[in-house]
């Protein structure tokens, strides 16, 4: 493995997956730090709802758990979806809130990312083929499954906020608000939903 997109940029996490890296982290005994990515707004608890996380390179620029060898120190305990997807990746996620139906859902854009090695060095050769999306199902079989499997949990997500907000127990805006706290939306649903559960898989 060469790891290098371990040092492409910071790792993109669902809620559930944030409190498992933690979790191996504090195990571990890894320091890791988190940014916060999309966040909404509930009116009714006043609280931002988390539902991306970034988890920080370290200052050589690489993530927390590469070892020195380039391989991963959670690969056999949980290794992130973002991660298990590469090359298969997210070009882009957009998130809606529809005030009316109050109604949460998301659309996902998928690309093969440049960063990685074998593309990099095979783009002249795979350039016809990776823009077939029935041939990148085929030969990133794997990747595309982890890239489904992540797209199911946010659906999840969506799902159960707008089930809180059929039911009046958020009111959602599509805008953080400063002065409001930040929670996890995992941990915030399941307070409401107790049977919600994503078993990292």
């Amino acid at each position: 493995m060469c790891g290098d997109c371990c040092r492409a940029s910071p790792i993109s996490l669902l809620p559930h997956e944030q409190l498992v890296i933690i979790r191996l982290a504090k195990k571990l005994g890894v320091k890791v730090d988190f940014t916060r990515g999309y966040t909404v707004y509930d009116r009714l608890n006043n609280v931002n709802i988390v539902l991306t996380y970034h988890m920080q390179l370290t200052e050589k620029g690489v993530c927390p758990f590469l070892r020195d060898d380039n391989k991963c120190k959670v690969h056999r305990l949980y290794k992130p979806l973002i991660c298990r997807s590469f090359p298969y990746t997210i070009k882009n996620v957009s998130y809606f809130f529809d005030p009316i139906t109050r109604t949460a859902f998301h659309r996902s854009e998928y690309t093969i990312s440049g960063a990685c090695k074998f593309i990099r060095e095979h783009a002249g050769s795979l350039e016809f083929y990776l823009g077939n999306e029935a041939f990148v199902r085929k030969f990133f079989e794997d990747e595309v499954r982890a890239g489904y499997l992540m797209e199911k949990y946010r659906s999840m997500y969506m799902a159960a906020l707008t089930y809180l907000w059929k039911m009046n127990y958020v009111d959602l805006a599509s805008k953080e608000h400063k002065g409001a706290v930040y929670v996890n939306a995992y941990a915030f649903i399941r307070k409401f939903i107790p049977y919600f559960a994503i078993a990292p898989s």
